[in-house]
């Protein structure tokens, strides 16, 4: 019997051992990719003027696009200190459509990101930075891996939203 317990208590000690491993777990290339580009974009505008805010952030991809939940929640826990961040299945979910000149919700930023590339080192991605109808623009990201995951090595706007 005393067998049994001793097997019982290693048996849940390796099981929370294996929880934490998962916890630490690196985060996807997905998700890194993802939050190179929000900070990218976040550092690129104002500050807010309250200091203790966060500035709203909404994610949406691009037309029929989809951002799994999964690399959702990796993206959200990794910025959770930077930015309010929400995700839309599409635009319109971000922008106030009855307002004129189409503000974004809370005062935010809408990211509408295109395709993620499956492969590739350095990648390639165009984002649309949206704030009003009269404010935004086009720009392709090239990211890249490095020492500390992936970051943002250039930018170019695209003329006239490409």
């Amino acid at each position: 019997m005393r067998l049994l317990a001793v097997l019982t208590v290693v048996s849940v000690a390796a099981l929370v051992a294996g929880c934490r491993d998962d916890e630490t777990a690196p985060v996807s290339r997905d998700a890194q990719v993802y939050v190179a580009t929000v900070r990218d974009v976040v550092d690129d505008q104002p500050a807010p003027e309250d200091p203790d805010v966060l500035p709203v952030v909404y994610v949406a991809p691009a037309a029929r696009g989809e951002i799994p939940a999964d690399v959702q929640a990796e993206v959200a826990e990794e910025l959770h200190d930077e930015v309010d961040l929400r995700f839309a299945d599409e635009r319109d979910e971000a922008v106030l459509t009855e307002e004129d000149g189409l503000p974004v919700r809370a005062e935010g930023l809408l990211l509408v990101v295109g395709e993620l590339p499956e492969a590739g080192d350095p990648i390639e991605m165009r984002i649309e930075i949206y704030r009003s109808e009269r404010n935004w623009s086009v720009v392709d990201l090239t990211l890249a891996n490095g020492s500390s995951g992936w970051s943002v090595t250039g930018s170019t706007v695209v003329p006239d939203g490409g």
